[in-house]
């Protein structure tokens, strides 16, 4: 394994899948992704983070989520692009997490893209249950309401889950889902907003 991957990607990218740094590791192992990610990001710069966005998967989910984390916008047209054109399996979860983080007119207009494009697609179980949840973060951090288009009652969301048998579809559920990584985010890795 190479230098950079071993330590940019290797450390990062199955905590950030699917949010286990959440949801999977508990106490001594979190304490320790924790840190790790702290010191990371005191040395992170423009030239790692194109790296890991040029990537294959696991280096874009890790750029995308250190992006978020550092609230680096000036990316959020590039990370726009590949959520939109979903080539890259998981990767589209660290790039929902940035464009949240983010929570600016680039971020909706990516998230609708993307949502347009692929809620009508119901048989590609791609990103859409993290980019749903994305959406309504930024429309609470801006009192907005760009995702309701999508919820009304026989809307895309509606038509898009309604094949799909679990509950881990309902919105309620991914939305507690995202928010919970968010929110932790905030209060283990962000500076607050002045």
């Amino acid at each position: 394994m190479d230098k950079f991957i071993n330590n940019w990607v290797a450390p990062y990218y199955l905590h950030i899948l699917h949010g286990n740094y959440y949801y999977l590791l508990k106490d001594d192992e979190q304490v320790s992704f924790n840190e790790k990610v702290r010191k990371a990001l005191l040395v992170l710069n423009d030239e790692i983070i194109q790296r890991l966005l040029s990537g294959d998967w696991r280096e874009q989910i890790t750029g995308s989520w250190f992006c978020g984390l550092k609230g680096w916008s000036q990316y959020a047209d590039e990370i726009g692009a590949k959520l939109v054109e979903s080539k890259m399996t998981y990767a589209g979860q660290g790039h929902c997490f940035a464009l949240a983080c983010f929570a600016n007119d680039n971020s909706v207009k990516y998230l609708t893209e993307y949502l347009n494009i692929y809620l009508p697609r119901t048989n590609l179980h791609y990103d859409q249950a993290w980019v749903m949840p994305a959406l309504l973060w930024v429309d609470k951090q801006n009192n907005t309401n760009n995702a309701s288009q999508y919820l009304e009652s026989g809307g895309l969301w509606e038509k898009f889950i309604a094949d799909k048998d679990s509950d881990l579809w309902q919105i309620d559920y991914r939305q507690e889902y995202f928010w919970n990584l968010m929110n932790y985010c905030r209060e283990n890795f962000m500076q607050p907003k002045k």
